[in-house]
C-alpha cells in the first residue's frame, strides 16, 4: 500500500510533534512554515508536570538529556511591606521547567529537512473526495490529509469550524526573562527550587528560572497576569512583540502592586526581551471536516494557567497516531480523532477559564490570608467550588490598564 500522504500547515511545536507521530506509522509528512530562519525566539518558559516529562521521553517526542530544571513546590508570596513579600503558603509542584525555545528545536530535529518546507505560506486548502488541496503562492499540492498546527490565529481553522474564533478573557500576560546574575541581591532561596506566584489585587506573577536555549547558563523567567483595555477584543489588535510607550508605562504602573524585589526583577529585563500576550479561550465545535484536522492551539486554545498548551500539543499528536494504527483509513481513524480531541480540548478550556477567574478577574484578599485560607480558597478551585474568598476586580476591567 502506498504511503498515505499528508500535509501539517505550521512548523511549531504542534506541527514538529504531529510530523514526528504520523511519520512513526508510515505516513509520508510534509511541513509548511511561513516564517524564515529558527523559529526558538519565539518563546520563553514553559513547565511540564514531571510525571507527563518521563511519558513523553517513553514515547520519543521528549529527549532525556533536554536541559531542564527540577521544580518541587509552588511558595505563594504576598506583599507585607518587605522587599519579597512574606510566603504565605507553599505546596508540592513537581514539574521540569525547560525554554521554548529548546523544546522546538528538539523537535526540529526529529523531522527530516527535506519533509520541512520553509519559508513557504499556505494560502488556503481545498476539500476534494478523498483528501484535500494546499494553495500557497507557488501552486497546489493534493494530500490524504491536511492538519492545521497554525495556531490560535489558524488559517485552516475557518474550513472546519468556520463559526468559532478566540474570546478575550479581559485580561493579558506581560512576559521577560533575564539572566540570572542580573538579578538584585539577595536571590531568594525559594528560587532555587520552587515556582514563586506572588499575588495582587487583580492578578498575579510567576517567577521561576529556566535554561539558556544558547548557552549553559540559567535564565529567571517570569509572567505576570493584570487587567488590560477593551482594544484587546482582537485577537489581531497587537501582533506579537508589538508594545508602544503607553503599553510600557501602564507596565510599570502595574510594576508598582508587586513587592519591590519582584518589580525590580522585571524592571530589569531589557525591552526587547519583554512581550504583551492578550489572554483568550477557543472552544472547538468540531477538529475535523472532511479530510482536514486540527491540532495544538489552531484546535483550542486554554489559558496559560492551566500549562497545557505544549503538553495538549503532544497529546494531539499522539492521539493522531494511535488512531492511525488503530483504524487504518483515514475516514475512521478522524472520526475518532475528532470525538477524542474536541472532549479533552475543551475540558482545557474550561479549567483555564475557572483559574483565570480565581487568579485574575475575581482574586481572594492575598496579603490578608493564612495557611489555611490558602488550602481552603485553591482546593476549592481545583475542585470547582464557589470561591469563598474571591473579591471581584471586573469593574476594573475594561476601563483601565494595568
Amino acid at each position: 500500500m502506498a504511503a498515505t500522504r499528508v500535509a501539517v500547515v505550521g512548523g511549531s511545536i504542534a506541527g514538529c510533534a504531529v510530523a514526528i507521530e504520523l511519520r512513526k506509522v508510515g505516513c509520508q509528512v510534509t511541513v509548511y512554515e511561513r516564517s524564515q530562519g529558527e523559529l526558538e525566539g519565539r518563546g520563553l518558559g514553559i513547565g511540564v508536570a514531571t510525571e507527563a516529562f518521563a511519558d513523553l521521553v517513553s514515547t520519543g517526542l521528549f529527549d532525556n538529556d533536554l536541559r531542564t530544571r527540577q521544580t518541587d513546590e509552588r511558595a505563594w508570596f504576598v506583599t507585607d511591606g518587605s522587599p519579597t513579600g512574606r510566603v504565605a503558603w507553599r505546596h508540592p509542584h513537581s514539574s521540569r521547567s525547560t525554554n521554548w525555545g529548546l523544546v522546538w528545536r528538539m523537535l526540529r530535529a526529529k523531522v527530516p529537512d527535506e519533509a520541512y518546507r520553509q519559508p513557504v505560506a499556505v494560502t488556503s486548502v481545498r476539500a476534494t473526495t478523498d483528501g484535500a488541496l494546499i494553495i500557497t503562492e507557488d501552486g497546489e499540492d493534493r494530500y490524504d490529509v491536511v492538519i492545521g498546527a497554525d495556531g490560535y490565529r489558524s488559517i485552516i481553522r475557518q474550513f472546519i469550524d468556520p463559526g468559532t474564533r478566540p474570546v478575550y478573557a479581559g485580561y493579558a500576560l506581560w512576559r521577560g526573562d533575564l539572566a540570572i546574575d542580573q538579578l538584585p541581591e539577595p536571590v531568594p532561596e525559594e528560587l532555587s527550587s520552587a515556582l514563586v506566584t506572588v499575588g495582587f489585587p487583580g492578578g498575579h506573577a510567576v517567577f521561576y528560572l529556566i535554561p539558556d536555549p544558547t548557552s549553559p547558563r540559567t535564565r529567571m523567567n517570569w509572567a505576570v497576569y493584570c487587567a488590560m483595555p477593551d482594544r484587546f477584543q482582537d485577537p489581531t489588535w497587537l501582533p506579537p512583540g508589538s508594545i508602544d510607550h503607553g503599553l510600557l508605562a501602564d507596565f510599570e504602573k502595574l510594576l508598582t502592586t508587586l513587592p519591590p524585589y519582584w518589580a525590580e526583577v522585571a524592571r530589569r529585563t531589557a525591552p526587547e526581551s519583554l512581550s504583551l500576550q492578550p489572554i483568550y479561550d477557543h472552544e472547538a465545535t468540531r477538529y475535523a471536516a472532511g479530510r482536514l484536522l486540527l491540532a495544538g492551539d489552531a484546535g483550542t486554545l486554554a489559558r496559560p494557567h492551566t500549562g497545557s498548551g505544549v503538553l495538549k500539543a503532544m497529546r494531539d499528536a499522539r492521539c493522531l497516531g494511535q488512531v492511525w494504527r488503530d483504524h487504518k483509513t483515514w475516514p475512521a481513524a478522524i472520526a475518532t480523532y475528532d470525538e477524542q480531541r474536541m472532549v479533552e480540548g475543551n475540558a482545557f478550556v474550561e479549567v483555564g477559564r475557572r483559574l483565570g477567574r480565581a487568579q485574575v478577574e475575581e482574586t481572594p484578599p492575598w496579603a490578608s490570608m493564612s495557611e489555611e485560607d490558602f488550602q481552603a480558597w485553591f482546593h476549592a478551585v481545583i475542585a470547582g467550588l464557589d470561591n469563598p474568598y474571591k473579591v471581584s476586580t471586573k469593574a476594573e476591567f475594561n476601563t483601565t490598564a494595568c
